[in-house]
């Protein structure tokens, strides 16, 4: 038997952090991979398109080893104008 976790991270507007654990596993070790990398680019596709500030997603093996990682930082409210220097 082959796990794989898919970790999902979300930074919400008010600061705080949310977080989902996926896991995929499967007798065959290629499927097991397979299963969790479906499930980790689907993740990686919501967070392509999400509302929060901050939305990222980690694979790892059972052992903890990161076999991928990715973070879609999105801007949330237009930047502050630079203030007008007088003269």
């Amino acid at each position: 038997m082959a796990q794989y976790y898919i970790i999902e991270i979300q930074k919400l507007a008010n600061g705080e952090f949310a977080h989902t654990v996926h896991w995929a596993y499967d007798e065959d070790e290629m499927q097991a991979v397979l299963k969790a990398e479906s499930k980790y680019h689907s993740v990686l596709a919501a967070a392509a398109i999400s509302e929060y500030p901050q939305h990222s997603a980690s694979l790892i093996k059972s052992d903890g080893t990161c076999i991928m990682s990715q973070c879609y930082t999105h801007v949330t409210s237009e930047p502050e104008p630079e203030p007008e220097l007088e003269e």
